[in-house]
């Protein structure tokens, strides 16, 4: 659920790196780990996608400080063959873990024309179309999904048994990438977390509650469960998500994998899926970003239904949200500065946020 931006206090993004930055250090991670893990959070609120932008810090940096995550983690290779390999994320974050593990795609796709990364014993890591955008910096195709807490029951269950596994792509052209990124719920549970975070209703058709029932209260929907796009063929999708992930990393799976929300005692267990494809294995490259070009050309240039918004193409509104926020600052729901400020104090910070109307 979008946050209506236009009367929020707005942030500097480097202001807010280096106070999330700072909370990270505090906690133990390792000054560089800090600033990526940070600058990949905001770069998430600049293109919109409040859900899995700094509000996601509390549960991180709070997770570090139990001893939940490792804020130094050393992950390595421990299986692969040719363009496959299997990372072991010695239980890091996998904001920064997913960041390594599509750099080591992106390699092995330049050496065998694809590259293929599974990770195991990893945590939540962040938006799955910023990860692939990093592909398509290198004029290549990404594709990723990540497991996660159970919240999205078999079509026709009450209890959830798989993630809302997301599904995301990347394809560069001679100008912004092409990205597609979807929840195989209707919402992403991180819009439920933010709406709960903020005071907001959450809209009908988005989510039952403990006991199988429609409900709009985001702390209800949070105890329950989150129902899939498309009805059956969002479940199966999830399914399919969940094969890549879980069952081909030999790692945790459906109910196995435990609640980065309201699971304290133990690490989450959680996996990713990155494949990246070099399109010059198929094709001239320059050749292929000119098909693209003429795609997405041709999707512009379609005639619109009577009364509808101009065509889009996935991605445009990352990008323009993007071009708007790094001039006017990132728009901050109060509730959600609050919390930071408080994290802050609780692990001993020396951070504070600054709006830019205080600068």
């Amino acid at each position: 659920m979008a946050q209506d931006a236009a009367n929020l206090p707005r942030y500097r993004p480097q202001g807010l790196v280096a106070f999330g930055a700072a909370v990270l250090r505090a906690v133990g991670s390792r000054p560089q780990d800090a600033q990526r893990i940070m600058a990949f959070l905001v770069e998430a609120n600049l293109q919109g996608v409040e859900s899995h932008g700094v509000a996601r810090l509390p549960f991180y940096a709070r997770r570090m400080a139990k001893g939940l995550v490792a804020p130094r983690p050393r992950p390595r290779v421990v299986r692969g063959r040719g363009a496959c390999a299997l990372l072991d994320a010695d239980n890091g974050l996998g904001v920064l873990v997913g960041q390594d593990a599509m750099a080591r795609a992106v390699r092995l796709a330049r050496r065998y024309g694809s590259g293929t990364v599974v990770v195991r014993n990893s945590n939540h890591y962040g938006a799955a179309g910023m990860h692939c955008e990093l592909a398509a910096r290198h004029g290549m195709i990404g594709l990723s999904t990540s497991n996660g807490e159970a919240c999205l029951p078999p079509w026709g269950g009450r209890r959830p048994f798989f993630s809302n596994n997301p599904f995301a792509l990347a394809a560069p052209t001679t100008g912004a990438p092409v990205v597609v990124d979807f929840a195989t719920s209707v919402a992403a549970r991180g819009h439920i977390m933010v709406a709960r975070q903020t005071g907001a209703v959450i809209p009908e058709g988005w989510a039952l509650d403990g006991e199988g029932r429609p409900t709009t209260d985001p702390a209800a929907a949070m105890a329950g469960s989150l129902l899939p796009i498309a009805g059956p063929k969002g479940y199966a999708l999830a399914m399919a998500l969940e094969i890549l992930c879980g069952l081909l990393g030999g790692s945790a799976y459906g109910p196995g994998v435990r609640s980065l929300f309201t699971n304290w005692t133990e690490p989450t267990g959680t996996s990713h899926f990155f494949q990246v494809i070099d399109p010059g294995a198929f094709m001239p490259r320059r050749r292929f970003l000119e098909r693209m070009d003429e795609m997405v050309g041709g999707v512009r240039e379609a005639p619109s239904a009577p009364g509808a918004d101009p065509i889009r193409v996935p991605g445009d509104r990352r990008h323009r949200l993007r071009a708007e926020r790094m001039r006017q600052g990132v728009p901050l729901h109060p509730r959600i500065a609050e919390e930071l400020e408080a994290l802050a104090h609780e692990v001993g910070a020396r951070a504070r946020l600054t709006a830019r109307t205080e600068d």
